[in-house]
């Protein structure tokens, strides 16, 4: 039921992120640290298997309104069980095996919001570009509307000019960085199970899967590095741990003399290291050779527009 409800929310987030046209794609590489503990018999817990360092991969989908709010989707590799295996339940604490368990698949999925652009580089003040027009003598006098511009004005008696400033748009030339903080839930949907019993050759012995855990908490940081318009590398640091099923679990040996009773229970969490570069997802803006064509191609028209609305019977 939950892996149902989780791939639903996951499609429709997506086709909404596909609609919005704001959404740009993260893949990942790092390592991961995680520490998995065992409570044996209500003891003081420990770690078995220490503390682990483990390759990782993830992807994930980031989609951001204007203001920077927006979700994630995505999947990462985890590897944070632990087998735990014990022949006599009596000693098991002190006479044990602990290897790490396989590699996982885990899904990832929550809120983030992200901030604006921090300079990393000295920017400069925008110039001014003057641009003047000077009228002609002799030429009669008219006002006249056009889709050039929004108006032109000449007296027949003397000269006249028309000058017009206009700052020119401020450019990000520079490098910058924004912050992205997360905060979601972590999913894992293939769980094996807890506690497997073994028997051979008459010997019966006993495998407690530490640490594997389905739900998580995740939150973390990410830290994007772009130059001007362009985003080129993502830094995350998350952290993970494990709240869903990690209930005690118990074990029930007998000797046909004595029944022992054993209760199991573990935690995990850890952190993990992360980078990539994003590709926006997005429709690229018109290049600049397409917009100064257009540009010449609105000022050839306006100036046969003049050649043909203004003629003058002098200098």
């Amino acid at each position: 039921m939950r892996t149902a409800a989780l791939t639903l929310f996951c499609i429709v987030a997506f086709g909404y992120a596909m609609n919005a046209q704001r959404f740009s794609l993260l893949p990942q590489v790092g390592f991961e640290n995680s520490k998995t503990k065992i409570s044996y018999n209500d003891l003081p817990s420990f770690a078995p298997g220490g503390v682990k360092f483990t390759p990782q991969a993830s992807l994930r989908l980031n989609y951001s309104s204007k203001p920077g709010h927006g979700f994630f989707l995505g999947a990462a590799t985890s590897r944070s069980v632990v087998q735990f295996s014990f022949a006599d339940p009596e000693t098991g604490m002190n006479n044990f095996a602990a290897t790490t368990g396989n590699l996982q698949l885990r899904l990832e999925g929550g809120y983030q919001f992200r901030s604006k652009p921090i300079s990393l580089s000295r920017t400069k003040q925008p110039a001014t570009k003057t641009r003047s027009e000077t009228k002609k003598k002799g030429c009669s006098s008219y006002t006249q509307k056009s889709s050039c511009s929004k108006s032109y004005s000449s007296s027949r008696c003397g000269g006249s000019s028309n000058r017009s400033t206009q700052p020119a748009l401020a450019k990000n030339k520079g490098s910058w960085m924004r912050i992205i903080p997360s905060a979601g839930m972590g999913f894992i949907p293939a769980v094996r199970k807890d506690v497997v019993t073994k028997t051979q050759s008459g010997v019966t012995s006993y495998e407690y899967r530490a640490g594997n855990w389905q739900t998580g908490l995740i939150a973390g940081t990410s830290f994007e590095f772009g130059n001007r318009n362009t985003p080129k590398l993502t830094v995350s640091i998350n952290y993970f741990k494990g709240i869903g099923n990690l209930n005690t679990q118990t074990i029930i040996s007998s000797d046909n003399i004595k029944s022992t009773t054993t209760t199991l229970q573990s935690s995990v969490s850890g952190w993990n290291l992360r980078a990539g570069i994003p590709f926006s997802l997005a429709k690229k803006p018109a290049s600049k050779n397409k917009i100064a064509k257009k540009m010449a191609e609105r000022k050839t028209n306006c100036q046969e527009y003049r050649i043909i609305r203004y003629r003058c019977v002098g200098n």
